[in-house]
């Protein structure tokens, strides 16, 4: 049996930092008003379902919605008319994906492509730590994903708790809402 790399069960400001950052590359020149509340949520969405999933069942925590067969069901269902906006949720989600170098596990990603079942849990917290504190990649991502989350609040005026509260409430920012002009640096 070949042994899988360890997988460390998530790195938050990886996920929110990254997804946001590359949805608001997006936005920059984009006449559409992102919801980057709904980007934030997909960007953390498969770990929100698979790691609770994966320790009640005994299995890994990369599981069902870490597969593209869960991105693209989301993404056909944002076609509905009502519905649009989760293309959105599936924009944070393929994010995730991404920040998870999921192509290094095509027994997930191309799911059901290998067979029907997931693999055994291997959780080892100290495994989890030891990555944390050794792998520069692990580290790299957590640093970039802190930095874009700083400087996107910084960029967006949500210094305030009222642009703060304004921002959860919205998505977006709200007319009235200073933003700092790129041009006034």
């Amino acid at each position: 049996m070949r042994r899988r790399p360890f997988r460390p069960p998530v790195f938050l400001l990886a996920h929110l930092g990254i997804g946001l950052g590359l949805a608001w590359l997006l936005a920059w020149k984009s006449p559409a008003r992102f919801d980057y509340r709904l980007v934030l949520f997909g960007a953390i969405l498969p770990d929100l379902i698979d790691k609770p999933l994966g320790y009640a069942l005994g299995l890994e925590t990369r599981i069902w919605s870490h597969t593209f067969v869960f991105l693209f069901v989301l993404l056909a269902v944002s076609f509905a008319p009502r519905l649009w906006m989760l293309r959105f949720v599936g924009f944070g989600v393929a994010t995730h994906l991404l920040v998870d170098r999921i192509w290094e596990m095509p027994w997930v990603v191309l799911y059901p492509a290998y067979g029907w079942s997931f693999h055994p849990a291997s959780l080892d917290a100290e495994r989890w730590i030891e990555t944390l504190l050794h792998d520069p990649l692990v580290q790299a991502g957590e640093v970039v994903g802190a930095l874009i989350l700083i400087v996107f609040a910084w960029r967006k005026g949500l210094g305030s708790w009222t642009a703060l509260r304004a921002f959860l409430r919205y998505g977006t920012l709200p007319p009235g809402i200073r933003q700092i002009n790129l041009k006034q640096g």
